[in-house]
């Protein structure tokens, strides 16, 4: 990315949503966020796995980045720019979803939800989900019994992801925490992945241990989208289905971001 792409990034949007409890947008500057992503970027090509402040001896296989050039594709990486009440710079990092399976990698802000309880509430879900699925497999294509289990499926796979979002909690700048479910401000399905993204991850880890956001900004890292809408090195504002819907709520009680 050149001089002049970077200048454009630097002055557009990139971390923001509505909050239904103000009603107003509320957002982030990336600028101070962008130099620390190049910095981030350096690290990831030059070390090619994400646990680089470790001793190449003690890396873990996992935590390469070779995963990012397969058919898996890349991922987003974000970098939130803090102060803590001393006003001391912070800088938290994080990448969305899971690094090869891997839910939580030192020096790297957490998950939002216990990796634990989640892979058990999968499990247990999926001792009900994985039998309809089978018996489907053997019915006769859009046969009445066919569509009656599609639908017994659709409603179990529906309880089994409402039960996934209530373990999550998410935390805004007025000392507030919600479900999942009462942070998204749509009134609509929430996404899967609701909250598995670098700005939420940052945002609640920052507001848990009270500190001030100041700038943030994500990037794409690995082989581009199938859609090629989003290639390595390039920085995308925050997802409009998953995050938008509770960054407003998130952001709730920041004040005076530097620009």
């Amino acid at each position: 990315m050149g001089t002049k792409g970077r200048k454009e990034y630097v002055n557009s949007r990139s971390c923001f949503g509505y909050c239904n409890d103000c009603g107003e947008v509320h957002e982030l500057p990336s600028g101070i966020a962008v130099g620390h992503c190049y910095a981030l970027m350096a690290k990831l090509s030059a070390h090619q796995r994400i646990d680089f402040d470790k001793p190449l001896e003690d890396a873990d296989p996992r935590l390469s980045t070779d995963s990012l050039y397969t058919e898996m594709r890349g991922r987003m990486f974000g970098i939130l720019v803090c102060e803590d009440k001393d006003g001391n710079e912070i800088i938290l990092r994080a990448f969305s979803s899971r690094h090869n399976g891997v839910w939580n990698v030192e020096g790297w802000v957490p998950p939002l939800v216990d990796e634990h309880r989640f892979v058990a509430e999968v499990e247990l879900g999926n001792l009900d989900l994985h039998p309809l699925t089978d018996l489907i497999a053997t019915l006769p294509r859009e046969s009445r019994e066919w569509y009656a289990k599609l639908a017994e499926r659709r409603l179990v796979s529906h309880g089994i992801l409402a039960k996934l979002n209530a373990l999550y909690e998410i935390h805004n700048f007025k000392n507030e925490k919600r479900s999942l479910a009462d942070a998204f401000h749509l009134k609509k399905g929430i996404p899967v992945g609701t909250g598995d993204c670098c700005a939420p991850k940052l945002l609640n880890y920052a507001a848990v241990h009270q500190l001030k956001p100041l700038s943030i900004a994500e990037f794409f890292w690995g082989k581009a989208t199938a859609s090629g809408h989003r290639v390595e090195g390039g920085f995308y504002s925050s997802c409009e289905e998953k995050c938008q819907p509770i960054l407003g709520y998130m952001l709730c009680g920041v004040t005076n971001p530097i620009q």
